[in-house]
């Protein structure tokens, strides 16, 4: 049985995930307590120390706020999280996978990525920048047997859609064609699509019920 690390396994969305997940794989939910994303050395030696085949990155950090207000510690919180423990989680990561000669490498975006709205300048940028670094990624490591993917979220049933003003949301809710939020098994489906799927490599995928924020 494949193994997933889920960094960020232990939120609303992700424990929902773990779940999910777990019927066909041994998913191990990864929360701050146990690997420190933003330190390198706690993932490092968490790392060495654990055996996967598969990494799940939906460790976040939205701070809503207009960027010429955002303050210095606010923006950094979001880039460490949002950017830097990816990045982290994925350096250390790479040698033992190459070393089996299999990984997958998914990276849970946002649309937001591709169409920013006001206040979220920092979290949008730094989902565009990990969207970007997994194209170049899945260039280093494809023939390695290791694929990398991001998926673009929409509004979901879970996770940081919790925190949306009801006024806001129900305006969202009206641009998605489906008139719904996404079910937290649609989003495990496509996950595991992607984990068997190895020609579905370098790409960032939406899954947004046909919403455009545009």
């Amino acid at each position: 049985m494949k193994r997933i690390l889920l960094f960020g396994g232990t939120g609303g969305l992700g424990s929902q995930l773990v779940n999910l997940l777990s019927t066909e794989y041994e998913c191990v939910s990864i929360g701050s307590k146990i690997c420190d994303v933003t330190n390198d050395n706690s993932v490092k030696e968490f790392i060495n120390k654990t055996d996967f085949d598969i990494i799940i990155y939906l460790s976040v950090k939205n701070i809503d706020g207009l960027i010429h207000k955002q303050t210095l510690d606010n923006v950094t919180k979001q880039l460490d999280v949002n950017l830097n423990g990816f990045i982290n989680v994925i350096r250390h990561s790479t040698e033992k996978m190459r070393a089996n000669k299999f990984g997958r490498i998914i990276y849970i975006s946002s649309v937001l990525s591709k169409n920013p709205i006001r206040g979220t300048g920092i979290y949008s940028a730094s989902k565009a920048f990990c969207d970007n670094l997994i194209k170049t990624y899945s260039l280093e490591n494809s023939k390695y047997g290791i694929t990398a993917n991001s998926i673009q979220l929409g509004y979901f049933d879970g996770g940081l859609t919790e925190r949306v003003p009801e006024d806001v949301l129900s305006n969202v809710l009206k641009s998605i064609p489906l008139k719904r939020l996404g079910y937290v098994s649609e989003m495990s489906n496509l996950i595991k699509t992607i984990i068997e799927t190895e020609y579905i490599n370098g790409t960032n995928i939406s899954i947004t019920g046909g919403y455009e924020n545009e």
